[in-house]
């Protein structure tokens, strides 16, 4: 039980979705979701090393873009420096394919990611993390709320000129965005018996380079997550089914200060899900997600063939093993 405890505490850790770029997915162990934060943070001196796919299928509605399909790997590593304080390391590669012009692909910006864990229990009040409290376990109390605001940094180390077959150079299919980008977030969480909720709000805000700026994004997600399957005397110790709604809203992208057509907007997506455990083999944590579009109201759907909320289907897929 021990362990199984310090694997739900290791493996909690918080995400931020990049649209123009996929998902870094940083939510992992039983209990947590796959697009939406989890705020609870590492035992100070635990390591959890990740990784992400992210596969998009896009629809054809514009003749002039053939975007046909995106595919997104992001590795990471985290480490809890102190209960309360938990750093994380992402190095992205991304591959983005058109159905008559050729793809680019590789390295894109490098992350870094730094979330500060904090609770609310209705006697004690607000507290930070410690040494006890970076998990849900049998011991901490049902009607405890836990809580952790993050911040995000890009490098931009990606190619941000690569240009396609035809020698056209298109912003959206580069691997790197050729600036900085940064990411805040506010994450909460609560069990409620075998049903954790999850809930989180965050901004992403792009650096502009060569006249060009992509446009800021916000992001509101919920999620439940229920325990379909509990017996840590297997290999397989948990299974838990996972459902969240998460809502994109979409800047206009910017070039010489003004907004581009054929950008921005708001989309809903529904997102149902699976997560293992396998506590036997390195503590590892499968996810399995599939995220369609629920509701769209995108400003020139005719012009967005290749943009958030067009897209048929993502599937996402996260590995986790703590060392």
């Amino acid at each position: 039980m021990k362990r199984l405890i310090i694997l739900i505490a290791l493996l909690f850790a918080p995400l931020s979705a990049w649209a123009h770029h996929g998902g870094v997915s940083l939510a992992f162990g039983p209990g947590s979701p796959i697009e939406t934060n989890s705020p609870l943070t590492l035992p100070e001196g635990g390591f959890v090393a990740g990784i992400r796919a992210e596969h998009i299928e896009w629809k054809n509605v514009n003749a002039f873009d053939d975007k046909s399909s995106f595919t997104f790997f992001n590795a990471n590593l985290s480490y809890g420096f102190t209960p309360a304080l938990m750093g994380t390391f992402i190095v992205p590669y991304y591959i983005k394919r058109t159905e008559n012009n050729g793809s680019n692909e590789g390295v894109a910006d490098v992350k870094l990611q730094l979330t500060y864990g904090f609770h609310y229990d209705p006697v004690t009040g607000f507290s930070r993390n410690t040494a006890s409290d970076s998990a849900i376990s049998s011991e901490s109390p049902t009607d405890r709320t836990w809580l952790a605001v993050s911040a995000m940094a890009s490098i931009p180390n990606g190619d941000h000129n690569q240009a396609l077959r035809d020698g056209t150079v298109d912003p959206g299919m580069q691997s790197g965005f050729g600036a900085p980008s940064y990411t805040l977030g506010l994450s909460a969480a609560r069990a409620f018996g075998s049903l954790t909720m999850n809930a989180e709000v965050s901004t992403d805000i792009f650096s502009e380079r060569e006249n060009f700026q992509f446009g800021s994004e916000l992001r509101g997600n919920l999620a439940g997550v229920y325990e379909l399957y509990g017996n840590t005397n297997n290999s397989l110790s948990r299974l838990d089914g996972i459902l969240e709604l998460n809502y994109l809203h979409l800047d206009r992208d910017r070039e010489g200060g003004i907004g581009e057509q054929g950008t921005g907007g708001d989309i809903l997506y529904l997102s149902p899900g699976l997560r293992m455990s396998f506590p036997a083999f390195r503590n590892a944590n499968l996810g399995l997600l599939v995220k369609l579009p629920l509701l769209k109201s995108l400003n020139e759907k005719n012009l967005q063939q290749g943009a958030e909320g067009l897209e048929k289907f993502r599937l996402i897929s996260t590995l986790s093993l703590y060392f």
